[in-house]
């Protein structure tokens, strides 16, 4: 084989940011569903960018250029993306999460991050509502090539989920996942002690990060036999938080902020109804599961709102909720094609 036929025939080489991420298992179904006989897919690094190394490089969560720690080594990457574009022709694609860090502050910068969507040359996105804010909060981007997809599912790691039975249940709440401020976990777990219904438990299982949230939501909890906290130093293994979701009749989701939500699809694919903010794309994954599915609520987090949904849950008569729409292997499909045509 020529040199030339070589380089006719050689996969273009797919960078993501990251290809695979601990305690989050999206980033890994994302990129393990784009199709391999059309990209070589591989973990993008720093030092490549601005050399020709990648062909196309996406981003999940682009934080430095939204809330950087150096406004000046941001610029620097930033030049080193417009070298790889202009230069190489390198593509630069961003799976929108989220549209803002949730805590950013006043470290949010305005300046990298019009900088940063302006080198787009897609996005992907997980919503229609997610569009819409999109090009609210930024009306150039409406020019954008973009493809409107929903966040896929997730699949059993270890065994199974059990179906929902609405006589095995016993009013045991759960929240997982990353404990950030804007997670409100701290009222949820305030609001939590003034609930009647009897029985009725509370588990908030995660990572917390901050040392005075973690003070503060066990400063909350105080000695609520009904309230269990499992904060940790370390990301809760696949395995094991298959079993503690498994070990409880539903999830509450007690966010103050929200655009997209993975606990929400992680919840579901375990069987498990959610309580949520209405907010973001949430109404729009109601209408696509169920309203037995997902409740949602208006204003904060409440000992009324958790009773609500408490008694609601009897109304859920389902074993589990069609998920059918959130398939991976048609997720993987629509993005492979969207990543071919740019």
């Amino acid at each position: 084989m020529t040199d030339r036929t070589q380089l006719a025939t050689k996969k273009p080489l797919l960078a993501l940011k990251p290809l695979k991420a601990a305690g989050n298992s999206f980033s890994g179904l994302f990129s393990s569903h784009i199709d391999g006989a059309s990209f070589e897919r591989v973990p993008f690094d720093w030092e490549h960018l601005g050399r020709g190394r990648y062909d196309i490089i996406v981003f999940h969560w682009p934080t430095e250029f939204f809330r950087p720690d150096s406004r000046k080594a941001t610029l620097k990457l930033l030049g080193r993306m417009l070298l790889d574009k202009l230069r190489h022709r390198t593509k630069f694609v961003w799976v929108v999460h989220n549209l803002q860090p949730h805590d950013g502050g006043a470290m949010n910068s305005e300046l990298t991050a019009y900088l940063f969507l302006k080198l787009l040359d897609g996005a992907i996105l997980l919503s229609e509502h997610s569009r819409q804010e999109m090009c609210r909060l930024h009306p150039f981007t409406k020019s954008l090539a973009t493809l409107v997809t929903v966040h896929g599912r997730y699949d059993s790691f270890i065994r199974p989920p059990r179906d929902s039975i609405p006589s095995e249940r016993r009013n045991k709440l759960l929240f997982f996942g990353l404990i950030r401020d804007y997670k409100n976990v701290e009222r949820l777990v305030t609001e939590a002690h003034k609930v009647a219904t009897d029985p009725f438990s509370l588990t908030v299982i995660g990572v917390c990060p901050e040392e005075e949230l973690e003070r503060k939501i066990r400063a909350a909890a105080g000695d609520d036999a009904r309230i269990s906290l499992d904060i940790r130093h370390d990301f809760v293994p696949d395995d094991e938080l298959e079993r503690v979701i498994d070990a409880h009749d539903a999830v509450v989701l007690p966010y103050r902020n929200i655009l997209n939500s993975g606990v929400a699809l992680h919840s579901l694919a375990r069987n498990k109804p959610v309580l949520a903010p209405r907010m973001g794309s949430l109404p729009e994954l109601q209408e696509m599961v169920g309203n037995e599915w997902v409740h949602l609520f208006d204003g904060d987090i409440s000992a009324n709102g958790l009773e609500t949904f408490l008694a609601a849950l009897d109304t859920c008569r389902a074993p589990r909720p069609d998920l059918s729409r959130f398939d991976w292997e048609r997720i993987g499909s629509d993005v492979t094609r969207f990543l071919k045509s740019l």
